[in-house]
């Protein structure tokens, strides 16, 4: 919690500076007890907005994640020439590169990623997992 914190402020520190002028201005401004409902409607705005900024930053990092994952399967679909197709009677298939290693079974629209024998993760198959399968079964 403390670095979501710590990231809100990083990140929208013009919007904590503004808080602080207009808390000030209230306060030296208002002589009434509405002074206190400002306030406190303004410090229960920030804390919300702060709490909630953990979405947008979840957001950013599917979204580089995403981006990092087409990237990562574009470069092994370049060493898809060097690929080795490989079935299993079970109905599963791998298919090698140099470090990388793809698992799936025939039907399932899923496949697992190996990096040097360390699971990355599962991917549904797209475009590019498919030609690089297909690309391995063709190099035979």
């Amino acid at each position: 919690m403390p670095e979501q914190w710590w990231s809100f402020a990083q990140e929208r520190w013009w919007l904590i500076i503004a808080a602080v002028v207009a808390l000030f201005v209230i306060i030296n401004v208002v002589k009434t007890v509405l002074k206190w409902v400002l306030v406190a409607a303004l410090v229960a705005a920030i804390a919300v907005y702060g709490a909630n900024y953990t979405d947008e930053l979840a957001a950013m990092g599917d979204q580089v994640l995403g981006d990092a994952k087409d990237q990562a399967f574009q470069a092994i679909v370049g060493q898809a020439f060097n690929a080795t197709y490989e079935s299993k009677e079970d109905g599963t298939y791998a298919v090698y590169t140099g470090s990388v290693r793809v698992e799936g079974k025939a039907g399932s629209n899923e496949v697992t990623l190996y990096w040097n024998d360390m699971k990355i993760g599962t991917f549904p198959i797209d475009e590019t997992i498919e030609a690089f399968i297909n690309q391995a079964k063709n190099n035979g």
